[in-house]
């Protein structure tokens, strides 16, 4: 499969990436070592995972639910060591086996799973996290960032935003206007830097 016969899923919640500016600019703040070992979450086509591998990083796991696009990823990076690809679903496939090495996060992730994907990756509060990351960066729905960073008294604070701000050090980086994906979405979106305390 190419990619120009692959149609997206609406299920999936699929709105991929195709602002090279944007791609440099999570490269950059990703602050990407020779001994990164990177987790991405849903790389879709693939934009932002040859960004990630066109550096120093040790290597890259991608976890992709399309099962449509994994002939077409691992086609697509077959020459390059760094990288591994597991197809399913990342709330709730196993990553004890690499979990350890893991070293950065990095995602566009789907708006309809923001939720559960910030409880899996940056934690609850009450429950010692057993992950060693040292940046997660997601891009996500705007509206979702600026209440993860409202602070007391703003109407927009609230139990989110007290765990996510009592568990991690959390830096806004940029808006993203819909124009930056394709197909569109219908709210801007925000580059966000989370560091788990």
């Amino acid at each position: 499969m190419n990619s120009k016969n692959y149609h997206q899923k609406k299920r999936f919640g699929q709105h991929w990436l195709v602002n090279n500016i944007v791609l440099e600019k999570i490269k950059e703040v990703a602050e990407l070592e020779e001994e990164d070992f990177i987790l991405e979450i849903g790389p879709g086509r693939g934009a932002l995972t040859s960004k990630l591998l066109n550096s120093k990083i040790n290597r890259l796991h991608a976890v992709e639910l399309d099962r449509d696009l994994i002939e077409y990823l691992n086609n697509k990076f077959k020459n390059n060591k760094k990288f591994s690809l597991q197809e399913g679903d990342i709330l709730s496939i196993n990553l004890d086996y690499i979990n350890k090495n893991i070293t950065k996060v990095i995602a566009n992730i789907p708006y309809n799973i923001t939720g559960p994907i910030l409880d899996i990756f940056i934690g609850r509060l009450g429950e010692i996290s057993q992950n060693n990351y040292k940046k997660i960066v997601f891009l996500m729905q705007k509206d979702v960032v600026d209440r993860v960073l409202s602070k007391d008294g703003n109407t927009n604070a609230g139990a989110l935003s007290v765990r996510m701000q009592l568990i991690s050090n959390i830096k806004k980086i940029c808006d993203v206007p819909p124009s930056s994906f394709k197909p569109p979405p219908k709210v801007f979106s925000s580059l966000v830097v989370f560091e788990p305390f």
